[in-house]
């Protein structure tokens, strides 16, 4: 018997893809540094961040469940135990960001996060989590962020700040890292910056209010301000991640400049303005 080939996600065209590939959150690539004790350990496509401490580690974000097999080999080619995974933090509610959780909590026991305002919407809509037929395992969040409260595991302290706009509840990462001076800098992720939730089809069809646009807007101008040195896409094609891994030697960190956090979100400020003045 032929298994029928499951579809493609559904193309946000402002998450470009890779070039040639049609189903890039299939294509492996190495792990790589881009902080002290932070490393992507995502896929081609997606973004999946690790961060060690001294008492274990946190994920940020898990991929999809059919290639979660691939964030457990790039934790295990840095030399670290996927079963010291302490914490998951979700960014936001899609499958392309939660559909490994299931797999790797019951693979570590970790504890999960998210926000209270997607853990909502994902039960009163599943049909926004968008797995398109891919298999999803359910689960229970341990806790919800509170942009007052950092989430703390050992030494480190993460920051996250509600960003609604891609869902209600996507949620923004911002914690310290060392330079390589000795420097103290500060890394940040914004947890989902596409526009395609925000169209009026899929306003439409999500249920949500036309005024989540506005929040967006507004969430973006508040986060602007913040001084992120190091950016970290949670699609790594939002800030050309890949394009820079070459580029890293002793010394020199490629990912360390600021320009990269007010170019990616000047340039969705632009967007979301535009769609704003369209929709008036």
């Amino acid at each position: 018997m032929t298994r029928k080939p499951l579809p493609p996600l559904p193309t946000d065209p402002y998450e470009c893809l890779c070039q040639g590939c049609e189903r890039p959150w299939e294509v492996a690539n190495e792990p790589f540094q881009v902080a002290k004790d932070t490393f992507y350990v995502g896929n081609n496509w997606v973004g999946a961040y690790l961060l060690a401490s001294d008492d274990g580690l946190a994920l940020i974000d898990t991929t999809m469940q059919p290639q979660v097999y691939l964030v457990l080999e790039n934790i295990r080619k840095l030399g670290f135990d996927p079963a010291d995974i302490r914490k998951i933090l979700i960014s936001h509610m899609h499958y392309d960001h939660i559909g490994g959780v299931r797999s790797l909590l019951e693979h570590s026991g970790a504890e999960v996060m998210m926000s209270r305002e997607d853990w909502q919407f994902m039960n009163d809509r599943p049909d926004q989590i968008f797995n398109e037929g891919y298999p999803f395992g359910s689960f229970t969040p341990d806790g919800f962020f509170d942009d007052d409260v950092p989430v703390q595991l050992g030494s480190r302290r993460i920051r996250t700040v509600l960003s609604p706009g891609h869902t209600p509840g996507t949620t923004s990462f911002f914690f310290k890292t060392e330079g390589e001076d000795g420097e103290a800098l500060l890394c940040g992720m914004h947890g989902g910056v596409g526009l395609n939730t925000l169209s009026d089809a899929a306003l439409a069809g999500s249920g949500q209010p036309a005024s989540i646009r506005q929040d967006f807007l507004n969430s973006m101008l508040k986060l602007r301000e913040i001084p992120v040195d190091i950016t970290l896409g949670s699609h790594p094609k939002q800030v050309e991640m890949m394009e820079k891994v070459d580029q890293i030697r002793p010394g020199h960190n490629p990912f360390h400049d600021r320009a990269i956090w007010t170019g990616l979100i000047d340039g969705r400020i632009a967007q979301i303005r535009k769609l704003l003045e369209e929709a008036a």
